[in-house]
């Protein structure tokens, strides 16, 4: 066998060597992207479910907000129509009591001087 020979043997060699490696990467890559498939549908499954999960809990808590809204509004709806309830009660009932506590306060004071005048003129 002459040099050229060898060469083209050791070539042909490292050449199967080389196809063969490329071939065991090329395996391990498809490998790799099979698993990575499975797991990209497991998780596309994991997630509509967690998705449509997720809308029900947004459309309760809606329905939730709603609610607190209009529970708000009526307490507010109350505090009012109390306010103006406890104004009106004052202002029916605050003229006359000062009226009859001052009444009663004239009264106290003129009995009070009557009963001076009676020891006077006693």
């Amino acid at each position: 066998m002459s040099a050229s020979e060898w060469l083209v043997a050791v070539g042909t060699v490292l050449l199967a060597v080389c196809v063969g490696a490329l071939l065991l990467a090329l395996v391990q890559v498809i490998a790799t992207l099979r698993s990575l498939r499975r797991t990209v549908d497991s998780l596309r499954a994991e997630t509509v479910g967690m998705i449509d999960e997720m809308r029900a809990a947004v459309r309760d808590a809606s329905y939730e907000v709603d609610r607190v809204d209009a529970l708000l509004t009526t307490a507010e709806s109350v505090g009012e129509n109390l306010d103006s309830a406890s104004r009106l009660v004052r202002r029916t009932v605050q003229s006359p009591v000062v009226k009859v506590m001052a009444f009663g306060t004239g009264t106290r004071r003129a009995v009070a001087r009557m009963r001076k005048g009676e020891r006077r003129g006693a």
